[in-house]
């Protein structure tokens, strides 16, 4: 985010503008406890949820998820830029911002990243109208997937030629070094041949954009009949972390919220096609499961969610894969059910919005389509038994007391067993750790990955304790590793944390909701530190069960190819791992 102004000067003028002040210019500010309280001035509402902390420098709205520090507030408030920001700060506090000049090289590398997926955005919307391609991409476009000529330019599809290094070349003329297109994850380097070749050929391209509408990563859908890759999809990147985003959120997010609920679909097209038709209350997952951090981004909009994938088998294990996340994010979930041989973007093609309006009336909640999806009679008794322990779990998800009785209770009805056997089950799951009285455990990796960054953004003089034994790498959740690395990096170089300083090196606002959301949460001191070094242990602990995991694959792969030797290595290291676990 800093652009051209020196960290040193930023982090001056952030310390110095008192975030209580400055805010208190926009809104009426009630102090409650430790922090303020107001109406949220980033959505409508009749009982104050946004918070501000003066302790901690930093803003939170629980109604519509928005946070920051001093400077995202008049980003988000004044439609500013960051740098517009900064020196409309410190013109308030008399701190002047040294002027220097620089040139391409000493650009900042998010910004570069920026630059390089905008020209590499404009490129490729270029090469659909150029003569060699034309015919193709329109009978794909139109013929095939019905798109108008509006739908084509809203979502700035492009195209992909078929030339090894045609937009590596476009972009050398534009000042972009090739390691720079490399970790923009646009072009890609061969070790073997000391060769840059473009990442996406022949391919129908689908820009990617983070809240902001900034392009920051692109689907490529194949145009070859045969080719093994349908799509081919940037990889992770600094912009880019595929567990952060949802494709069209950008478009649709100021919708969602006005109408107070969303549609998931699976697919680019799903979403263009829906879009096209109407229903523009719709994000799409791109293929994977919920995450939680796609999950809790969906929170802060709405509270209700409809799934609508594919009609065939896949289609709804994919439904059945995303609730855990929607759940825990406090959603209620719905499933619309295609006809047999349907998927979203025939719906939306052939009966436009009346169609998946219908399909919405006919929803179902989630309790009724996964009882409704097994055979209970036919599968006997484990079936239902595993089906009575999957419900618990999900029920202990949903943090609203009444809401998870009443949940208890039409399972309960529906399964045809007592409510007390899913009660007994969720007493079970619940039981306090012996040491940390009325802390419940954290269900699953996620859980405990959040609650120690959360413990050490607020508790730094920790940070020691956590650095010397845990890595990036030993987190199981991408987002939780890539926020603990920027934490590493701001330490390393600046030799201090805050919540307020590590917002300023966040540059996905998804990121920054989630660090003021972790800011937020409020730990007691003497607890702090066992509680730090409990959940390193188990971090660890998680991260050795996964490599045993592993290990115990690739041995029975070895003793069924009868190579001895190599399962002799690999059964002598889960042993020694094994051994750790009981020390």
């Amino acid at each position: 985010m800093a652009g051209t102004i020196p960290e040193n000067i930023i982090e001056q003028v952030r310390q110095t503008s008192d975030i209580v002040d400055i805010i208190g210019q926009y809104v009426r500010l009630k102090k409650r406890g430790r922090n303020f309280l107001a109406l949220c001035p980033f959505h409508t509402e009749k009982t104050p949820s946004f918070s501000v902390s003066a302790d901690k420098q930093i803003y939170h709205c629980f109604g519509c998820g928005k946070g920051g520090n001093v400077f995202t507030f008049l980003m988000e408030h004044e439609n500013m830029s960051f740098v517009e920001a900064v020196k409309l700060l410190a013109q308030k506090a008399g701190i002047t911002i040294p002027e220097r000049k620089i040139d391409s090289s000493a650009k900042e590398e998010l910004d570069r990243l920026y630059y390089a997926h905008l020209l590499a955005l404009n490129y490729f919307k270029s090469m659909l109208t150029a003569p060699k391609y034309t015919n193709q991409i329109t009978k794909y476009l139109k013929d095939n997937r019905r798109l108008t000529d509006e739908s084509i330019a809203l979502f700035q599809l492009g195209l992909a030629g078929e030339e090894w290094d045609g937009f590596l070349n476009f972009a050398l003329k534009k000042e972009l070094f090739p390691n720079e297109l490399v970790k923009a994850g646009l072009i890609i380097h061969s070790e073997k041949h000391d060769k840059y070749f473009d990442r996406f050929r022949q391919r129908l391209m689908i820009p990617i954009f983070n809240l902001s509408g900034k392009p920051i990563a692109f689907g490529g859908r194949t145009l070859k009949k045969g080719e093994p890759a349908k799509y081919v999809n940037s990889p992770e990147t600094m912009l880019y972390s595929k567990s952060n985003v949802l494709y069209g959120l950008n478009f649709s997010r100021q919708l969602i919220r006005e109408k107070n609920e969303v549609i998931i679909v699976e697919g680019y097209f799903d979403l263009i096609s829906l879009y096209q038709a109407g229903i523009k209350n719709v994000v799409a997952s791109s293929g994977t499961a919920f995450t939680a951090q796609q999950a809790r981004l969906l929170a802060r909009f709405t509270d209700m969610a409809y799934l609508f994938f594919d009609a065939d088998s896949a289609g709804q294990t994919a439904a059945l894969r995303s609730v855990d996340a929607l759940y825990d994010a406090g959603l209620e979930v719905l499933v619309m059910i295609p006809p047999e041989g349907d998927d979203p973007d025939s719906v939306a093609v052939r009966e436009g919005a009346a169609g998946i309006d219908k399909l919405k009336e006919n929803a179902m909640r989630y309790l009724e389509f996964r009882v409704k999806n097994i055979d209970l009679k036919k599968q006997g008794i484990i079936a239902r038994e595993k089906l009575i322990k999957e419900l618990a779990e999900l029920a202990g998800r949903i943090g609203d007391t009444t809401r998870r009785q009443l949940f208890i209770a039409e399972a309960a009805e529906m399964l045809q067993t007592d409510v007390r056997t899913f009660n007994n089950l969720l007493k079970i799951d619940m039981v306090p750790r012996k040491g940390y009285a009325g802390v419940r455990p954290p269900k699953k990796v996620a859980d405990i990955e959040r609650d120690l960054l959360s413990l050490i953004t607020n508790y730094p003089e920790y940070m020691e304790d956590v650095s010397d034994r845990l890595m990036p790498e030993d987190f199981h959740t991408e987002a939780y590793a890539g926020l603990y690395s920027r934490m590493l990096v701001i330490l390393k170089e600046h030799g201090s944390l805050s919540a307020g300083s590590i917002i300023n090196f966040l540059d996905d606002d998804s990121l920054v909701s989630e660090m003021t959301l972790l800011a937020e949460i409020d730990w007691e001191k003497d607890r702090a530190r066992p509680m730090i070094k409990d959940y390193v242990e188990k971090i660890l602990s998680y991260r050795r069960e996964r490599v045993i995991d592993k290990l115990k694959v690739e041995l029975k792969v070895a003793e069924d190819k009868g190579d001895h030797e190599t399962a002799g290595k690999l059964a002598e290291e889960i042993a020694g791992l094994i051994k750790r676990r009981k020390e």
